[in-house]
């Protein structure tokens, strides 16, 4: 059920006769689309570099349990606690292993110029969905870059469709009074606004009711986020690819972190500008055609997306049944499922998305994030018909926080050792335990040193801001170390919540400054467990390498309080230069 405006001067009201079908797809059948090009998507990478990736981390991974057990053996023999912990040793480093692989083959990769399509362009609507934000910054945005499609040198035809899920009764009025000026202020530009009565199915749900109601009238569709901002050249890129790629149904932009204003929002832009490059360059080269949707800042051709990706509630209650929360990777998923192609367009580079703006509004977000991830599980074995790198996608996506349970597991065994067992704890002793702890240093920071290489190379560090860019990667290694453990008792949290019945569902953003007694509250947990381990430390009953675990989550509230405050001392890292 939808809310209707009055037309104004360029701005129309939806209710076209354009209705599209996207039923539920049946994930225990498999599915192809006879609509998707018979000669099927573009391969676009390189077999040995697939081959690298799928091949040297499990390799590493088993070298380093074996190196893990042999150090573990004594007189000759292996227990069930040290076979446990060689075997989840050997499986935590396969993931440093493959971001490491995934970084050196971006390195060397450099995105590739594309091509503009010639005529006939595509019809594109611009999809703004809308759960409360800032209406005048959040619409006014999404029509600057209406504006700027609205110039020559393409043949594609842009419309904005806002579409809100907003709850608040003012709000939605403070919208459409913002739609009805721009539209009146800008009365070449096309608008569109609908507001749902009932937000069902949350951000997928908005973006369905658009399809099934106009989307039989467009070719394509660009998603955004409230918080994107996305370039014109970017967005023509996107659609140029799915011109020149009959095969393709959805292109993926690697959406850079805006800078904001906090030191959780710098450091994170910080990270994502300077080491993120290699990392997304070469997950694009190595996924090809068989790429992910991040849900926002990507193009989708609007048919094949209806017929292919509708969504079916899981069976069970929530959270684990019910709606779909992570269904930008189902979605991707069953498009592959169903013949067609999905992309990564690194060339697509002007994107950009914002970070929460405090460790408490990221571990919110990561709450939502993780209910759905957990939910991919059950599709690796219940879905029919997916492809197997779509099935990676969905596991990777469940382990970014099924990880954290590995990793206490490690943590548990590790204090669980007895007296003969410290030495492994200890390096130095000529038994091979520091060549392990260095090989996981290794591959813990080689992604981050690429990405400082790659970051020189491509950028330049002008010789003024050299001092501040080496204190801002100091800075950002320092807090994420110190925020490493806090995410790990949090990501155990929330796993142990959803697997308890307790629905995250889909929390609104949240800003300002948080207060002193409000962040004990939130951290509770992490600060009493610090405090245990950092007296059985002193005790002697843990070795000392599990003090920065223990620093970590002792300083959780100041660290949280940090990352909240004002982050105008951090320089601003951009694809161009540092400011």
């Amino acid at each position: 059920m939808t809310q209707l405006l009055r037309p104004l001067t360029g701005f129309q009201p939806v209710g076209l006769p354009a209705s599209l079908l996207m039923p539920d797809q049946n994930l225990k059948l498999p599915f192809h689309d006879p609509a998707a090009p018979a000669t099927g998507p573009r391969r676009t990478h390189a077999r040995r570099v697939r081959l690298a990736v799928l091949g040297l981390p499990p390799l590493v991974a088993l070298a380093f349990g074996l190196a893990t057990a042999q150090v573990l053996t004594v007189d000759g023999r292996l227990g069930p606690a040290e076979t446990a912990l060689a075997v989840l040793s050997g499986f935590a480093i396969y993931w440093l292993a493959l971001s490491t692989v995934t970084s050196a083959i971006g390195f060397f990769r450099r995105p590739r110029p594309q091509a503009h399509a010639a005529a006939p362009g595509l019809r594109i609507a611009i999809l703004l969905p809308m759960y409360g934000e800032d209406p005048q910054e959040t619409i006014g945005r999404a029509a600057d870059l209406l504006a700027a499609l609205k110039g020559p040198g393409h043949a594609h035809r842009f419309s904005l469709h806002v579409l809100s899920d907003t709850r608040d009764p003012r709000a939605v009025l403070t919208e459409t009074a913002t739609v009805a000026a721009i539209s009146e202020a800008r009365p070449n530009l096309v608008i569109r606004y609908r507001h749902r009565l009932k937000n069902r199915d949350y951000k997928q749900g908005n973006i369905r009711d658009w399809i099934t109601r106009q989307g039989s009238a467009y070719d394509a569709a660009l998603i955004l986020d409230a918080d994107s901002r996305m370039g014109r050249r970017t967005v023509l890129t996107l659609a140029d690819a799915l011109v020149a790629d009959p095969g393709c149904a959805l292109v993926q932009s690697l959406p850079l972190v805006d800078a904001g204003e906090t030191v959780w929002q710098r450091l994170q832009s910080f990270a994502n500008r300077v080491y993120g490059g290699p990392l997304g360059r070469g997950y694009a080269s190595w996924t090809g055609s068989d790429g992910n949707f991040m849900g926002h800042n990507a193009m989708v051709r609007v048919k094949a997306f209806a017929t292919c990706a509708g969504l079916p509630q899981l069976s069970g209650p929530r959270p684990l049944g019910g709606v779909i929360l992570s269904h930008d990777f189902v979605e991707a998923a069953l498009l592959r499922r169903a013949g067609w192609g999905v992309r990564i367009l690194p060339e697509a580079a002007d994107s950009h998305e914002e970070a929460p703006s405090s460790l408490v509004g990221h571990i919110k977000r990561d709450a939502r994030w993780c209910q759905g991830n957990l939910q991919h599980v059950r599709l690796l074995f219940g879905a029919a018909g997916l492809n197997p790198i779509s099935r990676f996608h969905l596991f990777s996506g469940a382990m970014a926080y099924l990880g954290a349970v590995v990793w206490a597991a490690i943590l548990i065994l590790w204090a669980s050792a007895g007296s003969e067992e410290v030495y492994f704890l200890t390096p130095g002793t000529g038994n091979g335990a520091g060549w392990l702890m260095v090989t996981v240093l290794a591959l813990l920071f080689a992604p981050k040193l690429m990405g400082i290489a790659d970051h020189i190379l491509r950028v330049g560090l002008p010789r003024g801001r050299r001092l501040a860019f080496a204190g801002a990667v100091l800075t950002e290694t320092l807090v994420s170390a110190l925020v490493a453990p806090v995410m790990m008792v949090q990501h155990l949290k929330i796993i142990l919540r959803a697997l308890t019945g307790v629905d995250t569902g889909w929390p609104q953003h949240g800003h300002g400054p948080i207060p002193w007694r409000d962040l004990i509250r939130f951290h509770a947990v992490e600060t009493g467990l610090g405090l245990i381990l950092l007296a059985a430390i002193i005790a002697g009953g843990l070795s000392l390498w599990a003090l920065p675990v223990a620093v970590g989550l002792v300083l959780s509230v100041p660290v949280s309080k940090l990352a909240a405050s004002d982050g105008h001392w951090i320089p601003v890292a951009s694809t161009g230069r540092l400011r």
